[in-house]
């Protein structure tokens, strides 16, 4: 939405063609109903559904027992999908919630959606998909299963942010479990972000999302031997100073 009206209207048709071009992209990633193969539309059928409206993308998916499995799956493709949209230029936030949830090609409505929902508008704040309450419990769940929590996928699936909130390791896509590292598109992540810390300035509202990706960035660059110190982002030079209305002479 902040994209829409920041962008005049001549500018429109292309970010339309933008943002179309990276949903139809990443929703390869969330939705395996979306394929060409008529025989795996229907083996698929009920695995999950995919609904975009305005500038909301709603994900469902059934899960069975203790969904743990699903889980696991949802937070693969939703790590996937945020990767993939990112590297277009568009930060997603969201949220994962377990509960009631009905899809058709007509309604989308359910307790699932709403928790999702007032955890996206409340919770999420920056551009990260968190965990609702009820996703959380299921996870602090699924972490007792291992004896110890540092060796549950979870622990990589996942991060624990400054103010508590579960959210979407998505920058482990570019280390599959093959070892290889996929150095070209996090050097495009730094410069995507780097590009809206330098554009919003003047709207401190947003550009502090932007910062809180530049840290997430920074954290995870730390966290990985593989990558070079100089694919962090040098917060510094992007900070917010005062400065005098004139400058002294």
């Amino acid at each position: 939405m902040d994209l829409v009206k920041s962008t005049t209207s001549n500018d429109r048709q292309a970010l339309l063609a933008r943002l179309h071009k990276a949903l139809n992209l990443s929703r390869q990633q969330v939705d395996p109903n979306h394929s060409d193969d008529t025989l795996q539309k229907l083996r698929d059928k009920d695995f999950s559904a995919f609904r975009a409206f305005t500038d909301n993308i709603v994900i469902g998916q059934p899960i069975r027992y203790d969904g743990e499995i699903e889980l696991g799956s949802v937070f693969d493709s939703v790590s996937y999908f945020q990767m993939l949209m990112t590297m277009e230029g568009f930060f997603v936030r969201g949220a994962i919630a377990i509960g009631d949830l009905y899809m058709d090609d007509i309604a989308v409505f359910g307790a699932g959606l709403i928790e999702a929902y007032e955890a996206e508008t409340t919770l999420a704040r920056d551009p990260r998909i968190v965990l609702s309450p009820s996703a959380q419990v299921a996870v602090n769940r699924h972490l007792e299963y291992y004896g110890r929590g540092a060796h549950a996928p979870q622990n990589r699936d996942l991060l624990r942010d400054s103010d508590g909130q579960y959210f979407v390791n998505y920058l482990d896509t570019l280390i599959p479990e093959d070892g290889y590292f996929y150095e070209q598109e996090l050097a495009a992540h730094k410069a995507r972000i780097e590009e809206k810390l330098v554009l919003l300035r003047s709207r401190p509202s947003v550009w502090t999302k932007y910062l809180w990706a530049a840290n997430y960035h920074n954290y995870w660059c730390d966290q990985n031997s593989c990558v070079d110190s100089s694919m962090k982002i040098d917060t510094e030079n992007f900070q917010l100073m005062p400065a005098r209305l004139v400058p002294d002479a």
